[in-house]
Parts: C-alpha cells; sequence; structure tokens
C-alpha cells in the first residue's frame, strides 16, 4: 500500500504542476500524513503549497474556520460531511490554492461511537471554480496504521477523481471553442461565395453549402 500512495502522489503531483496549480491539505486523523507523502517527492514545493493538521475541535475552528455549532450537542460532530467541506474550503481560502484536500475521520482503536465506528473517515476535495466531493468510508476495525494509510489512499484517489473531471471539462470547452471557430469560418465564406446575388456568376463547381439568400423571396416560381 505504501508503494500505492507514494504512486498516486506522484500522480498528483505531476497533474498539478501541468496546469500550474498548487494544492493545500487539512489534516484531522491523519495527523500529517497526506503532507508527508507530498513532502517526499522530490520538488513537491512547485505544486504543494499548505498543510494544517487540525486535530482537535478548537484547531478546526480557529486555523481552517469550521463553524463552531458543527461541534454543539446534536450538531453533525467532526467526523461528518460538513466538518469535512468546511476544512477543504478554509484551507484553499487561507493558503490561495487551486485544489485543498481534507479529511477527518476515526483512526481507533478508541474513539468510535455506535454511530459513528472505528475506520470511519471523511474526505473532501475542492477547486477554486467550484467543483467539490465529498466522501465517506468505512474501513472497519484495523489497525491504526493500517487505516490511516487507507484514509490517505482515498483521499489521494478522489484528488485525482476531480482532476480527472476538472480535465474532461477543460476538454469539452476546448472543443466547443473549436467548433465554433469552424462554424465561424464556414459562416464567412458563405457570406464570400453568396453575398449579392446579382453580381453571381457561375464557377463550374456544384455547391452543397446552404446559401445565406433566400432566393424563394426574390424568384418568381409561378
Amino acid at each position: 500500500m505504501v508503494e500505492e500512495i507514494a504512486g498516486l502522489a506522484s500522480r498528483i503531483g505531476r497533474r498539478l504542476k501541468k496546469r500550474g496549480w498548487s494544492i493545500s491539505v487539512a489534516e484531522s486523523c491523519t495527523g500529517g500524513l497526506i503532507c508527508s507523502t507530498f513532502t517526499d517527492i522530490s520538488g513537491s514545493s512547485a505544486w504543494f503549497k499548505q498543510g494544517w493538521v487540525v486535530y482537535t475541535n478548537e484547531s478546526k475552528i480557529s486555523e481552517v474556520d469550521v463553524s463552531p455549532n458543527a461541534f454543539d450537542l446534536g450538531g453533525e460532530g467532526a467526523v461528518s460531511h460538513k466538518v469535512a467541506l468546511q476544512m477543504a474550503h478554509g484551507a484553499r481560502h487561507h493558503a490561495g490554492t487551486e485544489v485543498s484536500l481534507s479529511i477527518t475521520g476515526i483512526a481507533g482503536p478508541t474513539g468510535g461511537t455506535e454511530t459513528k465506528e472505528v475506520g470511519l473517515v471523511y474526505v473532501a476535495v475542492t477547486t477554486h471554480d467550484g467543483r467539490y466531493i465529498v466522501r465517506r468510508n468505512d474501513f472497519g476495525s484495523n489497525d491504526r496504521i493500517e487505516n490511516k494509510r487507507s484514509f490517505v489512499q482515498f483521499a489521494l484517489r478522489m484528488v485525482l477523481e476531480i482532476l480527472d473531471h476538472a480535465d474532461d471539462i477543460e476538454m469539452r470547452r476546448k472543443k466547443a471553442e473549436q467548433r465554433r471557430t469552424v462554424d465561424d469560418e464556414n459562416k464567412t465564406i458563405e457570406q464570400d461565395d453568396w453575398d449579392g446575388a446579382e453580381a453571381w456568376e457561375p464557377r463550374g463547381i456544384s455547391r452543397a453549402e446552404p446559401s445565406s439568400v433566400d432566393f424563394s423571396a426574390e424568384t418568381d416560381w409561378d
């Protein structure tokens, strides 16, 4: 698993560097393992900007702007969709990065409850243009270190997923621009060929392009 995690981190680094983007991280249950994984890669300063280990509720509030009411009695609690998303938004806002990643969970062997068992994790990934993913996963009562590694692997795959989505959107945008360019060029050609029906002379070529001139309105077909 360690080798796979390193491979995922390397892929993220290459993708971010190619785009000129950077990433920030807010970690709770993994205690800096994601940041350590990123900084194990030589040259990671080109795409990894900043990280926080916000292990307590107080640090989540003060460092990455998690709402205090999340920890009130009856609130969502630290291990939740809401807190994960707020951690990611806060990290990206404070670091000024294009992508942010957050993770909050229960690595064990203690800390679980009837509603939130050991092995539960929430991960959020956000981008500067408004896209985000928040997911939960239950890895079960494994060894604490094994759970932390599983959490990191899960999180890094989500980062790659949102980068894939960004690439897909960019490709669609470029294709749409190319289609518009081709359409504009075709319209220009049509206007050059057919502008002024009275000046048109046969050129010995049968054309299939639609005309911009409505001949039916100018010709007596009776």
